[in-house]
């Protein structure tokens, strides 16, 4: 699997009929003293080329990072990926933290507090100036991914210089911005051509001698439309009454390129108009995915040949591989196809899904054969390919790809409604999973699935020895299924379903099975599985805590932190277990502030999303009521112990922990009885006041009956709970019969 696309991290090469616009080079060379230029026009205003030529003016001076954006870049983990690997492109000696955001996660968490921060910190540290530019921002439209650069915005270091280049205004806080002077902008009325600009274009590079009075005309036709003005300029070389033409030159954007497109397309042999048509349902070209979208060789040539030409092909690297056609005239080029060879059209996209598969450019190979309206074989491909992306953290890349097929075909093919499923459990929507799997369960399918999945019996009772819904037996018993399924060690999914195994063994009380079958999964695990190998050594810290073995645990924890740390898992809700077996291990150990720490953080993770997997939970919830006993502080213990007994209401089989929480609450209640201390003697008004609690009356009540006002009541209250280590109203009521007090 492809990660990352190389060629839309270089800037496209110069070309020789380009202008050369010192004006705006010079402008960009002043703004970069602000945070950021905002370079905002319609299609055709030259913006990626001005931008290219800065990028070739400074580079020796300075870094210069270059993205060249497109719809799939509308993912959180995808877009930083190639805006880290740009960096690394622009000042390679430089460390920018490529490890940690390569497995980057598409929650916030993930970006706003480790990754992003990290990047911004060594940016700071470099000692040259660097410039970023994100070119076709107009595709990013997913609200993660422009919070994300906002919060970039808002922290970038002096030395950064962010550039972005659109179509439209992106929704970012451009007025702020603009009101503290942090940001300059060119628009469409500074990137038009000037009188100047247009006859070195027409005159200088194309050769065309046109009269000042017809190029002023032009100009103010094409009202300064770069594109417009070169278009008019391939159309005007083969001419002899230019007057004529230019004077014919008007109409909207549209009318303009078409009448042009077809000028140009009468001026080529049928050989390169077919190539052209043909070629036009790709974004990106090159040699051999032409020759198999045209059923022909030597497209690598033609490409060169046709760059050369200046036939509206723009190359993305400097060896001449990769190219892309003017966005204008690809546009009307797949318009003449789809109107000459509709049925042409989805051949074409079909043999360019079938390449891009094969050289595992997966996501184009899925977003072409949808173009191609072959929802079988995208579908098929999304379940062939999605686990991939799914341990690489690019949940939100395979979401889009379900959502791209129709939700008639999804809940009729079992294998999807298992990817469905996956996401949806992995982001917290477990109830939502479990319909899935019921679903996929009544649909009648022989035989194994496209990822490899035996059947579609092992694919539910993977998902469900890992997760465990339906109860410590039940999961137990799907995770031996599961094993049983696919018994080779060889499977892509063996260290998945041993580390079900293993935790359901955990779960169940048998501890040294449960190490061994987790162990196995650890050593199966892959390097492309960083999620499983962190929770692998999370369960394994759990257990050599449980069996004394602290040294050990401790060294698992770290491992597993290091696991979440170098592939930017932070965000993802399974990372909750390390935290969670970093306090365990540390609450074993007596360091009891670090252990409440992290305890409580990797819980605040799994009560935000309350449909997870409960038995992480509830592992959590009993080490920190033991924490908060040991600190003295039984109100929270009780509070801790009352969430999980709630946890375990809805999970009636729950293995080990009803002795466990039974064991706690013992131990709470027998440490009430042997403590009868008070934290401060309370007083006889607090005694009054704490007798009146045993009613239902409100604190307006008690005020009067005791002829004070209510805040003096509640001061009291406060003073009753602290003394007496509770938190309410019912407690308070409890622990002062077991002391006596009432």
């Amino acid at each position: 699997m492809r990660l990352v696309i190389k060629p839309k991290l270089r800037a496209p090469s110069p070309r020789s009929e380009q202008v050369f616009r010192p004006r705006l080079l010079e402008r960009f060379g002043n703004a970069i003293e602000r945070k950021i230029t905002l370079v905002s026009a319609p299609a055709g205003y030259g913006k990626t080329t001005l931008l290219a030529q800065w990028s070739h003016s400074v580079r020796d001076s300075l870094y210069f990072a270059w993205v060249s954006l497109d719809e799939q870049d509308n993912d959180p983990a995808r877009l930083w990926r190639h805006i880290v690997e740009a960096l690394h492109l622009a000042a390679p000696e430089e460390d920018f933290g490529t490890d940690v955001l390569v497995g980057v996660s598409v929650t916030r968490r993930s970006l706003f507090e480790t990754s992003l921060p990290m990047l911004i910190n060594v940016l700071a540290e470099l000692d040259r100036r660097l410039i970023l530019v994100l070119d076709d921002y107009q595709f990013v439209t997913n609200n993660d991914c422009h919070d994300s650069v906002a919060f970039f915005v808002e922290h970038l270091p002096e030395n950064v210089h962010l550039v972005l280049a659109s179509r439209s205004d992106p929704p970012l806080p451009l007025g702020l911005l603009r009101a503290r002077g942090e940001m300059d902008e060119i628009r469409d009325e500074q990137l038009a051509f000037s009188e100047e600009e247009a006859a070195y274009l027409l005159n200088e590079t194309m050769g065309l001698d046109i009269g000042s009075d017809d190029l002023r005309l032009l100009l103010e036709r094409a009202e300064g439309w770069p594109a417009g003005l070169y278009l008019a300029s391939l159309s005007l070389q083969n001419r002899e009454d230019k007057h004529a033409f230019i004077e014919a030159f008007q109409g909207s954007d549209r009318y303009i390129v078409d009448l042009l497109a077809e000028e140009v397309l009468a001026s080529i042999t049928e050989e390169v108009k077919g190539f052209l048509l043909r070629t036009s349902i790709l974004r990106r070209l090159t040699g051999p995915l032409c020759d198999a979208v045209v059923d022909r060789e030597g497209s690598g040539k033609l490409l060169r040949e046709l760059a050369r030409s200046n036939l509206f092909l723009v190359p993305l690297d400097e060896r001449g591989e990769w190219y892309r056609y003017h966005q204008l005239f690809s546009q009307f080029l797949r318009y003449e196809l789809e109107s000459s060879s509709p049925e042409l059209v989805p051949v074409l996209y079909g043999r360019a899904s079938a390449w891009l598969e094969g050289e595992g450019y997966f996501d184009g190979a899925i977003r072409h054969a949808v173009a191609a309206t072959d929802h079988e074989r995208a579908g098929l491909l999304v379940a062939r390919h999605w686990y991939s992306y799914v341990l690489a953290g690019q949940m939100a890349t395979v979401k889009g790809w379900l959502e791209s097929l129709p939700e008639v075909q999804i809940s009729h093919d079992p294998a999807l409604l298992l990817v469905e499923a996956w996401i949806f459990i992995l982001s917290g929507r477990g109830e939502e999973g479990e319909r899935l799997l019921t679903l996929a369960e009544s649909i009648p399918h022989e035989g194994s699935l496209p990822d490899g999945t035996a059947s579609v019996e092992a694919g539910t009772a993977t998902i469900r020895g890992i997760f465990g819904f339906g109860g410590v037996r039940s999961t137990l018993e799907a995770a031996r299924c599961a094993v049983e399924s696919e018994p080779e060690l060889t499977s892509p999914r063996a260290a998945l379903m041993r580390f079900g195994l293993g935790s359901s063994y955990y779960l169940s009380g048998e501890t040294s099975l449960a190490r061994k079958r987790l162990e196995e999964a650890l050593e199966l695990t892959e390097a492309g599985q960083p999620l499983l190998r962190m929770v692998s050594l999370s369960y394994l810290s759990i257990i050599a805590a449980d069996e004394e073995r602290l040294d050990e645990a401790g060294w698992l924890a770290r491992e597993a932190r290091s696991q979440l740390s170098r592939f930017g898992l932070q965000g993802v809700p399974q990372s909750s277990w390390v935290p969670i077996a970093l306090g365990y291990m540390l609450a074993k150990g007596g360091d009891l502030v670090e252990a409440q720490a992290e305890l409580e953080s990797g819980l605040s993770v799994r009560r935000k999303l309350p449909n997870l997997s409960p038995w992480p939970t509830l592992i959590g919830l009993l080490a920190l009521a033991q924490v908060f006993l040991a600190r003295g502080d039984r109100g929270r213990a009780r509070e801790a112990l009352a969430e999980a007994r709630t946890i375990l209401e809805r999970y009636p089989d729950s293995g080990i922990f009803p002795e466990l929480l039974e064991r706690e609450e013992r131990g709470l209640r027998k440490g009430r009885q042997r403590d009868g201390s008070l934290d401060g003697e309370l007083t006889e008004r607090e005694l009054d006041v704490l007798r009146l609690l045993v009613g239902e009356m409100p604190v307006t009540q008690i005020a009067q009956s005791l002829y004070v006002a209510p805040s003096t009541v509640r001061t009291q209250v406060k003073s009753i709970y602290r003394k007496l280590g509770i938190s309410s109203r019912e407690e308070a009521v409890e622990e002062a019969r077991l002391r006596g007090l009432i």
